[in-house]
C-alpha cells in the first residue's frame, strides 16, 4: 500500500488512515474530499483559521466513513454517529494506529441520544439519502441556531439533494468548490419536520407488513431479487441458519417459518438493518429462536451453519467493487458444517459462480430468471 493512500494531511493534523477492514491491494483511500472540506469548515469558522486555537465546543460527527474526522478534530472531543458498524470499527483502529484513545460513548448509533448542545454538526452526506433526513429530522432535539454543515463529492451528489435539506434547515448557503468537492452550512431553525421513517413494506406472500428504518435496502418496496430468492429458500434444513447481509429480515424469516424450531442469525454491517430485522421478528415471528449479529459478516460469530442466506452487496460505498462479496464467500466457506449450503443470488452479470468455484467444490444452479440467478455452493475446498 502507497503512503499516498494512507498518509492523511491536514492543518488539523497528520494521520496514517487506513480502510476497514486491511486487505492486501487496497485501491480507495480512507477518506476523501468531503472529508477535507468539512475539515476546512471547521478551521474557518470555529477556529478563526487557527489550527492551534482551543475548541469553543465538542461537535457532532455524522456518518464519519473511516474515523478522518474524528481524529483530525480529537482535541475538539467529538461524538460521532453514524450507522455502519465497519465506520466504527475504522474509528477504532484508526485511532489505536495513531495513539490516539477513544472512549465508548464517543459513537452514538442511530437511535441513541446526541449530545444536548454540540458546538457544530458536521455531515458528511451519506448514499442513502433516507438515512440523510433521518439525521436532519433528529436535528430538531439540538439548540435552535446550531451551526450545520454538510459536505459531499461533487460526482455522487443527489439531484434532490439541496430540496431535502431545505426542507429540514430552511435557508442554507451553497457553498464553493473544492478538493472535487461541494458544501453547505446552515443552521437549525427553531422547528424541524419529522422524516417520514421508517416506511414499510408489504410481503402479501406471507401476509406480512415489514418495517424498514431509514437507508436500509427496499425503502418502498420489496425488490424483485428477494421475491426470487425467497422462493429457493429450502426446508428441512438440519441445523443453524444465517441470514448473511440480511437488511429488513425477510429472507431469514422466510428461513425462520420454513424451518420451525431452527436457529436463524440475522447478519449485517448497518444498525438499522438490524433493528428492522429485530422489530419484525418479534412481529411476525416472536417464537422462532433468533439472534441479531452486527459486524462484519459473520466475523466474531462461534456458530456453524448448515444453511447461509445471502445477496452480498456489489458496491463498497459509491463505487462498484466486489470484494465485499469475495469476502463473505470465505467467511462462509469456513463456518459451514459438514454438508452445509451457501445459497447466493446475484445479477447474472456478475457471475457469482466463477467467484464461488474459487472456495467450494460444487457450484449448482437452483433458481433465476433473466436478470437474477440463484446459486447454491457446498464442499467448501
Amino acid at each position: 500500500m502507497t503512503d499516498a493512500l494512507t498518509e492523511f494531511s491536514h492543518p488539523l493534523a497528520r494521520l496514517v488512515l487506513h480502510r476497514y477492514p486491511k486487505r492486501r491491494g487496497e485501491r480507495l483511500r480512507a477518506w476523501d474530499g468531503a472529508d477535507l472540506y468539512l475539515l476546512d469548515l471547521w478551521l474557518e469558522q470555529a477556529l478563526g483559521g487557527d489550527p492551534h486555537a482551543p475548541a469553543s465546543g465538542a461537535p457532532l460527527v455524522l456518518n464519519d466513513s473511516c474515523g478522518a474526522l474524528a481524529l483530525a478534530l480529537h482535541a475538539a472531543a467529538p461524538v460521532s454517529s453514524g450507522d455502519d458498524a465497519l465506520a466504527r470499527a475504522a474509528w477504532w483502529a484508526n485511532a489505536a494506529d495513531n495513539g490516539l484513545p477513544v472512549q465508548e460513548e464517543a459513537w452514538r448509533w442511530p437511535q441513541a441520544p446526541w449530545p444536548q448542545a454540540p458546538s457544530r454538526v458536521l455531515v458528511r452526506v451519506p448514499k442513502e439519502m433516507a438515512l440523510l433526513e433521518q439525521q436532519l429530522g433528529r436535528l430538531g432535539a439540538l439548540p435552535p441556531g446550531t451551526p450545520v454543515h454538510l459536505a459531499w463529492m461533487d460526482k455522487h451528489m443527489p439531484g434532490n439533494l439541496l430540496a431535502r435539506v431545505r426542507h429540514y434547515l430552511g435557508e442554507v448557503e451553497l457553498l464553493r468548490g473544492r478538493y472535487k468537492a461541494h458544501g453547505l452550512t446552515g443552521r437549525v431553525p427553531g422547528s424541524v419536520p419529522d422524516a417520514p421513517y421508517p416506511t414499510s413494506v408489504k410481503v402479501p406472500e406471507q401476509g406480512w407488513e415489514l418495517v424498514v428504518h431509514a437507508g436500509v435496502f427496499a425503502q418502498q418496496q420489496l425488490d424483485i431479487g428477494a421475491r426470487l430468492f425467497m422462493d429457493t429458500v429450502p426446508q428441512g434444513v438440519p441445523g443453524p441458519i444465517a441470514d448473511l447481509g440480511c437488511g429488513n429480515g425477510v429472507i431469514g424469516m422466510v428461513a425462520a417459518q420454513r424451518n420451525p424450531g431452527v436457529p436463524v442469525t440475522f447478519c449485517d454491517v448497518s444498525w438499522l438493518a438490524l433493528q428492522s430485522a429485530r422489530e419484525n421478528m418479534a412481529r411476525w415471528l416472536p417464537q422462532a429462536p433468533a439472534q441479531f449479529h452486527l459486524g462484519n459478516g459473520l466475523e466474531g460469530l462461534d456458530t456453524r451453519f448448515a444453511l447461509i442466506l445471502l445477496n452480498p452487496p456489489f458496491h463498497r460505498g459509491h463505487a462498484v467493487d466486489d470484494s465485499v462479496a469475495r469476502m463473505l464467500f470465505a467467511q462462509a466457506a469456513k463456518r459451514l458444517l459438514p454438508g452445509g449450503v451457501l445459497q447466493v443470488i446475484g445479477n447474472r452479470h456478475l457471475r457469482y459462480d466463477v467467484l464461488l468455484k474459487r472456495h467450494f467444490t460444487t457450484v449448482t444452479q437452483v433458481g433465476g430468471d433473466r436478470k437474477f440467478v440463484v446459486l447454491a455452493a457446498n464442499d467448501p475446498r
